[in-house]
């Protein structure tokens, strides 16, 4: 059985120094990996709605939403 006395709690000193952002490639990298996934739905709404396919223009929007909404988060 272990017993609690003055030397049972040792404080934990495991908290590293994290970076406090991203380099500066990184934020353009993601900038344009982004415009590009923006300018690809878009198209790809234009697309749909132009073929007749509403359905597939709301799935491709409701996606888009969903991963801009995941990286702003």
């Amino acid at each position: 059985m272990v017993g609690i006395g003055e030397g049972a709690m040792i404080p934990q000193h495991s908290e590293t120094p994290r970076p406090t952002h991203a380099s500066h490639s990184a934020n353009w990298l993601l900038a344009t990996l982004l415009s590009l996934i923006l300018i690809a739905a878009i198209a790809g709404v234009v697309v749909a709605l132009s073929s007749g396919m509403p359905t597939v223009a709301i799935v491709v929007a409701l996606v888009t939403g969903a991963v801009f909404a995941g990286v702003l988060c």
